[in-house]
């Protein structure tokens, strides 16, 4: 794309308000964000059929066209060559002398020639969007490819694009911010089986400004690539090499998880975690559920199995060999019945030793939703914030859909406890969260207890987006018939109680169809909407939902799963 010096049009405007040439009366500013260069022009701007029209002339001078118009036909030239043909009022042009067509056509009003910004561009590859009072003329990504050390951005627009890039920790992470950019799939991610990168994902950062965020996550350092600006396309290249020694570089040997075994002796309980060798360990807690993790460096399990269930006050069960961002980390968690627990260790050469001890018959009668109380109910409810850690989700600003998220599924979660519900919730702060992830934790816990494929249900937490500001409302979306009742019930609640739902979607989606129990996602509304922004952000509101939400649970429960 061909654009000339912004100075031409001062000029222009000058001549604009001196003789009022062609824009009438009706007069307004209008700032052009141009691929990050911006403007500011004076034009009677006109918005038909989703297009911005402005005069043809200012046009031609503002991003550098030269035209001529013979009759009803107009001529776009660059380089003194004739690229560009259309007739005033019809869609069929002439792009580089091959047939193409504008979603809308040229107009003409009281003499006056108006031409579609966002129809030529879009034949061009770009995207033409008004935000603000600020048009935005950016590049569409148009895919990202991965093979070998060299990941590969295509743009659909021909031109060179600016970005930035930064390194993170924990996960290890190099960023690279697209600047002028937009994706309009929203989000997506190149599936890798590779020794160095753990994956890479690519999602729609920022809004008005629009930019495009590429998260290429190592293993284990990352690595700054050579990166190389070709028209329409970025190249980055890794200094990583494939086939040979490399790959096999991390030689040191690791700590086997070797055996497990445990037994109850007086009023402990006790577990022995016996390694192959001597070994380092750390130890933390978790709340919701309750659950004390060791992780244990340089180490992995040889155990032929995952998981067992103990059952027995205080700990529920044991998990091991848990997926880590870091690889070198063997986890093994034990999940409690509450998160009051006394427990001890002893380390011996190549045993772990810790204690539990159990708690007495009135401790456990006095504890609030005991397990006797949750056993009683036998309902359980899986939460799934959406997004998390590096993937923010949806962005109005310094709004991020992943804080809403998670601030509504932490409440969703203490409501339920309260009523005596299990509740498992995927992530409890900003950490990040693979799709993959989400399914395992979920079908985990149900293989450990087929009761739960009766019991259970999954309600996903996530607020919407949309390119056009108008668009408002709840979404509920599920992916098979197991889940129509939760989705009838649901947004049965919802209207009867003056929420706007926009609509329930049936579709494949990754987590949802995954799982085999009834579940939802429920998308509270778009945070580029004014009102559901303003709402989502509203305690009280969010408060309510959460209530109908629940009241919902209540009434599938009851005997709603069976309409």
């Amino acid at each position: 794309m061909h654009c000339r010096k912004w100075s031409f049009v001062l000029f222009f405007i000058l001549f604009l308000l001196v003789s009022n040439y062609i824009l009438g009366n009706e007069l307004s500013f209008l700032e052009i964000d141009y691929l990050g260069e911006r403007v500011k022009i004076l034009t009677t701007l006109k918005e038909i059929n989703n297009d911005i029209y402005i005069p043809l002339p200012l046009f031609s001078s503002t991003f550098g066209y030269f035209y001529k118009q013979i009759d009803d036909k107009v001529y776009f030239y660059e380089s003194n060559n004739e690229f560009f043909v259309a007739k005033i009022g019809e869609k069929k042009v002439s792009l580089y002398g091959k047939s193409a067509a504008l979603i809308n056509p040229l107009l003409k009003e009281d003499n006056t020639v108006y031409f579609p910004l966002s129809s030529f561009y879009r034949l061009l590859g770009y995207r033409v969007y008004l935000k603000n009072n600020i048009l935005y003329i950016v590049n569409e990504l148009s895919g990202v490819k991965y093979s070998k050390g060299v990941l590969t951005i295509n743009l659909r627009g021909k031109s060179k694009i600016n970005f930035n890039t930064l390194n993170l920790d924990s996960p290890p992470r190099f960023v690279l911010d697209l600047q002028s950019v937009v994706f309009i799939d929203n989000k997506g991610e190149v599936k890798l089986n590779d020794p160095y990168i753990k994956s890479i994902r690519y999602s729609q950062f920022t809004v008005a400004p629009y930019v495009v965020r590429v998260v290429i996550e190592f293993k284990k350092q990352v690595l700054e690539p050579n990166i190389k600006k070709e028209l329409g396309k970025l190249i980055l290249e890794f200094p990583l090499k494939y086939g040979g020694d490399e790959e096999k570089n991390d030689s040191k040997n690791f700590v086997k998880l070797s055996d497990m075994t445990w037994k109850e002796e007086d009023n402990t309980l006790n577990f022995f975690l016996i390694f192959s060798d001597t070994f380092t360990y750390t130890k933390n807690f978790l709340p919701n559920p309750p659950r004390y993790y060791y992780d244990v460096l340089d180490a992995e399990s040889a155990l032929t199995y995952t998981s067992i269930s103990i059952q027995k006050e205080p700990v529920n069960l044991v998990r091991i060999g848990e997926k880590l961002e870091d690889s070198r980390k063997l986890r093994i968690v034990f999940e409690t019945y509450t998160d009051t627990v006394y427990l001890t260790e002893e380390v011996y050469s190549n045993t772990l030793k810790i204690s539990f001890r159990i708690p007495k018959k009135e401790e456990n009668l006095s504890n609030n939703n005991s397990l006797t109380e949750k056993n009683s109910t036998r309902y359980t409810v899986f939460i799934d914030p959406g997004h998390g850690g590096s993937d923010p989700g949806a962005i109005y600003g310094d709004i991020k859909e992943k804080d809403i998220n998670l601030k509504v599924s932490l409440k969703l979660a203490e409501k339920l406890r309260n009523k005596g519900y299990i509740v498992y919730i995927l992530r409890e702060n900003d950490i990040s969260l693979s799709l993959d992830d989400r399914v395992s934790f979920i079908n985990k816990k149900i293989n450990l207890d087929n009761v739960l494929l009766a019991s259970s249900i999954l309600i996903s937490i996530h607020t919407n987006a949309a390119f056009s500001s108008d668009v408002r409302g709840i979404e509920v979306c599920y992916a098979n018939d197991l889940s129509e009742g939760l989705v009838k019930t649901i947004v049965d609640i919802f209207n009867s109680n003056g929420f706007v739902v926009r609509r329930a979607i049936k579709g494949k989606f990754y987590v949802l169809s995954r799982v085999p129990i009834p579940s939802v996602i429920i998308e509270m509304g778009f945070i580029t909407n004014d009102v559901d922004r303003s709402l989502l952000l509203n305690e009280d509101y969010q408060d309510k939902l959460i209530d109908k939400i629940i009241e919902a649970v209540e009434k599938y429960f009851e005997g709603g799963k069976n309409e």
